[in-house]
């Protein structure tokens, strides 16, 4: 072991360290704020491989933006398609804008869906100008108002305080959260108009529009360059509002009696509306069909169904049942022999006919056996795909290339019970009186009168100040008369005849394309009406779009799909619909998801249905993922072809920038997991946006974002939480608080991907681990899971050891689905779930079936392909059985980093025990490491031992720093502390060269 004296070096660490009782505290409250980080340069789009590049983002490049302010908010809004330049390539950047340019530009990053005029108000903008659907999107909102004289003016330049005036309204008008900040004085602040003064001062505090050099420049004309850089901001926090966007369903289980119908109440918990048009989906339309406006009417047969509710990019996911209505008592016993000898003559003629269907199907059967034996012969599964499918019988094999005669039978029935259109007794009941529950004033526009003028034209405030009021309003006054659809304006399905196109996920494979062309569907594609199922195989998944000859009105997007595990054909997992107006700029319609088991053996058909807030659009975008084979048939799209009837303005989240599953990077290997303790302590156990940011990057000494640093952070209680179930349910409050912990954790990576350029293209996903709270043996009283049988005991002296296992394993079972379920429902964006980790350290030997307990929740973990971790001490009982507890991985602590006086040898001990036992390495630390020599000693004997047996490349390690202790060396100044952080990521990189252990002279001990 080498060895070198180096009390010089440590006294002088010291002495830095004897700094550290300010230096720590201030380094602490710089955590708390975090520093102002550089957002560097990012990729320009134009510089993307084609792989790189998203679907539909096109290649940009302007010639006259090579050293304009504005070209990294150009190139990306032009790589969305939201703008465009002029001729030859330039965009023009100091060039002014127009109002209507700008009108339409801040429409679409808001996601203000276009509404087809249904009168002129404004002079200078006919009902046929092509901006007219966005400028009376956003009338109907009353965002714009108009002149006195009847025009828009929309052919004139715009001023930045008019431009601050509309931003603030349309903000106000898609609910979205204002910044409170203190009143930022500008210089010519006596230049701004009365009228626009609020809204000045709005923007700013939002960090929209700031002026430059202390001025604000009311009557500057905006230009260009200018509406691309406001607009890019206010696109980056709608987009971020849509991914944590807060909503609250009336039900938790919608129970309907068959014929009837109930409402589902979306709102806002913090009060007032919300951001986006919430959005229903339904996966058994022949059950029931989900209004626009969370009206759910029920058919008149019973069954299950699951209901997905939208708001932004966020799913609830509720489960409806459909109960047969009540038989009505006979009103008299005359009337009730009468009704008995019908029933029994009915009884006999329906006994003959069902003995005469019983002949016809007998002989469907065998006409359709021997059909299959036909198309088995040519639509057999392919030899490539054998080993991968549990058993292919040539009846399964007919059926990948579509419905034998029985079947096609039983689907004719079954459509001719439900209707041509989607759910057509509900939509028959939906016309009745079930339909006054979602009455005009829930499908009303309020329509703003021609002779209101535009609060930004500055000779009329008056004026302008009762219409900035009447504005406020009208976004939720709807009491108004609305048009009722004539006959001809039913509902009909637009697709069949329709363009449609085909893409997979990322990259298509030729091979698997030549898979496909055995299952090629009916002439005509998916939109065809055909009992003939289109089989799609691998490749991630597909996007369809759908293109119709002329914007509609529509209501709703249906496909059915097949379920065959045998066959290796799952019903995909979700349902995804768009919708764009012009094929370029697309928008998140809404999500449907089902609740057919991959590991169903029955052969499954469901149709997925999203409703749609009536949105006037063309085009339709589905996609949905493929494990191995999906098979699709009838892609509906539902609308009136008419004129359609009035509805309210619907906003829309604009669609996921990340391909669902190619873009996003395949899961990264888990190689450093850090322990973030929260639920108590106060700022101690709260981890924000800011504190998580230099965690999950490592952030240079200038500020800029370099690399990742943690790729994984381990979310765990501490150690004094008892084993009760209302501690456990406050933790998990806790865990899944807003803007704390993972939401703080799914923010902070949000920023690391928009200050590396990887947001919108290729993002980094940060892995998370979360733990299951050990059931203490000897709790008595945990709590009630199950009224029926009281508080849980986990003490075995009390119940015995039988029913102490059980009622642990209860316990952990009902924490367990409670974690998932929050989970799954927070639908964090860059965050994966990774694993569970088993929070105890030993295999405690007196507890009941401790090794049973163990092993079945590692079952329960592998169930749902995730990893199962523990972290046991130096010496710990069971250490040695760890892989035959069903962790996939175990890190040891190796106990070196303590007060007490353990020698230098132990770490060298540690590292022979986890070779011995194929184990990982955790790395220990905390505050003492800055003010005690010893300590930083401690930390990098720990860097230089596992360095030497090669742990810092070959093995993934944990690392436990107490309570945010890494931060502090992160954001300080002091060059000795900030080394530990640069060189604990030297460590993981396997760049840390010192190979020498530090040896003080005198080790001080403190007893």
């Amino acid at each position: 072991m080498g060895v070198r004296r180096s009390a010089g070096r440590v006294m002088a660490a010291f002495l830095a360290f004897s700094l550290m009782a300010t230096s720590a505290a201030a380094a602490t409250a710089a955590a708390a704020t975090g520093p102002t980080v550089p957002t560097g340069t990012a990729p320009e789009p134009d510089k993307k491989t084609e792989a790189e590049r998203l679907p539909g983002e096109q290649a940009i490049v302007f010639s006259d933006l090579t050293n304009s302010y504005a070209r990294e908010s150009v190139n990306h809004l032009a790589s969305l398609q939201l703008i465009s330049g002029k001729k030859d390539n330039l965009f023009l950047p100091q060039e002014a804008i127009s109002r209507q340019d700008v009108f339409v530009l801040l429409a679409k990053v808001m996601g203000v869906q276009p509404k087809l005029p249904r009168e002129e108000k404004y002079e200078d903008v006919s009902m046929n100008s092509p901006y007219a659907p966005y400028i009376y999107g956003l009338t109907e909102l009353g965002v714009l108002n108009g002149r006195s004289d009847g025009t828009l003016g929309a052919a004139d330049p715009l001023t930045r305080q008019e431009m601050a005036v509309i931003l603030d309204r349309l903000w106000k008008a898609g609910s979205g959260p204002k910044q409170i900040l203190g009143k930022e004085a500008y210089d010519d602040e006596d230049e701004i108009a009365d009228y626009a003064r609020e809204a000045v001062a709005s923007v700013t505090a939002q960090g929209w529009m700031k002026g430059a050099n202390g001025a604000f420049r009311p009557q500057g004309q905006v230009t260009r360059g200018d509406a691309a850089v406001i607009a890019e901001r206010v696109w980056n926090a709608r987009y971020q509002l849509a991914e944590k966007v807060d909503f609250a369903v009336s039900k938790t289980k919608l129970t309907v009696m068959a014929g009837t119908s109930e409402r589902v109440e979306v709102t806002r918990p913090s009060g007032g509306a919300l951001p986006f048009t919430p959005v229903f989906a339904f996966d058994h339309p022949e059950l029931g069909t989900i209004l626009p406006d969370g009206t759910f009417v029920a058919g008149p047969s019973a069954g299950k169904g699951t209901l997905t509710v939208n708001v932004g990019f966020k799913q609830v996911t509720i489960p409806v049942e459909i109960t047969n209505a009540p038989v009505e008592p006979k009103k008299d016993e005359a009337k009730g022999q009468d009704a008995k000898g019908t029933a029994e003559g009915k009884q006999a003629a329906d006994a003959k006919e069902s003995g005469n269907a019983a002949k016809k199907a007998d002989a469907d059967e065998k006409q359709a056996e021997s059909k299959n034996g036909q198309a088995s012969e040519k639509t057999g599964t392919p030899d490539s795909e054998k080993k991968e499918q549990a058993s292919t019988t040539d009846t399964a094999a007919s059926e990948l290339a579509g419905d034998s005669q029985s079947q096609k039978a039983e689907n004719g029935k079954k459509n001719e019970a439900v209707g041509s259109q989607p759910g057509s007794g509900q939509e028959a009941s939906s016309k009745g009186s079930d339909s006054k529950a979602a009455g005009s004033e829930d499908t009303g526009s309020k329509e703003t009168g021609s002779k209101e003028t535009d609060s930004m034209d500055t000779g009329n405030k008056d004026t302008e100040s009762k219409n900035a009021e009447n504005n406020d309003n009208d976004s939720e006054n709807t009491d108004s008369d609305v048009d009722q659809p004539s006959e001809e304006d039913e509902l009909v399905n637009l697709a069949p005849g329709s363009f449609t196109s085909v893409k997979t996920f990322g990259m298509a494979d030729a091979f698997f394309q030549e898979v496909e062309k055995q299952y090629p569907g009916p002439v005509g594609g998916l939109v065809t009406p055909s009992e003939t199922w289109t089989g799609y195989n691998r490749q991630f998944g597909r996007k369809v779009t759908v293109v119709l000859p002329e914007a509609k009105q529509l209501e709703r997007v249906t496909l059915t799909l097949k379920h065959q595990r045998t066959s290796g054909i799952t019903i995909p997992e979700w349902m995804d619909v768009e919708v764009s107006p012009d094929g370029k700029a697309w928008y998140f319609a809404g999500k449907a998801k089902h609740d057919v088991s991959q590991a169903e053996d029955a052969v499954v058909e469901r149709t997925l249905a999203v409703t749609l807030p009536q949105v006037e659009t063309r085009y339709v975008r589905v996609s949905f993922p493929v494990k191995v084979f999906a098979f699709a048939r009838q892609l509906e799209v539902w609308g009136r072809d008419g004129k359609g009837s009035a509805a309210p303005p619907v906003l829309l989240p604009f669609a996921n920038q990340t391909d669902p599953q190619a873009v996003k990077p395949l899961p990264r290997r888990v190689e450093n997991m850090l322990l973030a303790y929260t639920g108590e302590h106060g700022e101690r156990g709260t981890w924000t946006k800011e504190e998580f940011l230099p965690m999950v990057g490592y952030r240079t000494t200038d500020g800029y974002m370099r690399d990742q640093m943690f790729d994984t952070i381990l979310f765990l209680p501490y150690q004094t939480m008892p084993a009760t179930k209302d501690r456990w349910k406050q933790y998990l409050d806790d865990l899944y608080r807003s803007n704390q912990q993972l939401d703080a954790l799914n923010s902070a990576m949000r920023e690391f991907n928009r200050l590396r350029g990887t947001l919108y293209a290729s993002p980094t996903i940060e892995n998370v681990v979360l733990a299951l709270p050990y059931p203490n043996s000897a709790q008595t009283d945990f709590g009630v899971i199950d009224p029926k049988k009281g508080s849980l005991s986990f003490n075995a002296k009390q119940v015995g050891e039988e029913q102490a296992y059980q009622n642990r394993k209860q316990a952990l079972e009902w924490y367990y689905g409670e974690l998932k379920k929050r989970w799954d429902q927070a639908g964090f964006q860059y965050l994966r779930l990774d694993g569970i980790y088993w929070f105890h350290e030993l295999v405690e030997d007196g507890a009941p079936k401790e090794r049973d307990l163990i092993r079945h929740m590692g079952s329960m973990v592998h169930n749902d392909s995730l990893r199962y971790y523990w972290i046991p001490y130096f010496g710990a009982p069971g250490l040695s059985e760890w892989k035959s507890l069903y962790f996939d991985n175990a890190f040891l602590q190796p106990t070196y980093y303590t007060d007490k006086p353990v020698p230098l040898e132990r770490i060298q001990g540690t590292v022979e025990v986890m070779q011995k036992y194929s184990m990982d390495v955790e790395i220990e630390g905390d505050d003492r490491m800055y003010r005690d020599p010893k300590f930083y000693q401690l930390y990098y004997n720990q860097l230089i031992a596992a360095r030497k047996a090669g742990m810092d490349k070959n093995n993934i390690h944990a690392y436990y720093f107490g309570s945010k202790t890494l931060l502090i060396a992160a954001n300080s100044d002091d060059p000795v502390i900030r080394a530990i952080y640069d060189d604990t990521y030297k460590w993981m990189r396997g760049k840390f060269e010192q190979d020498e252990y530090y040896l003080p002279e005198e080790i001080p001990v403190n007893k």
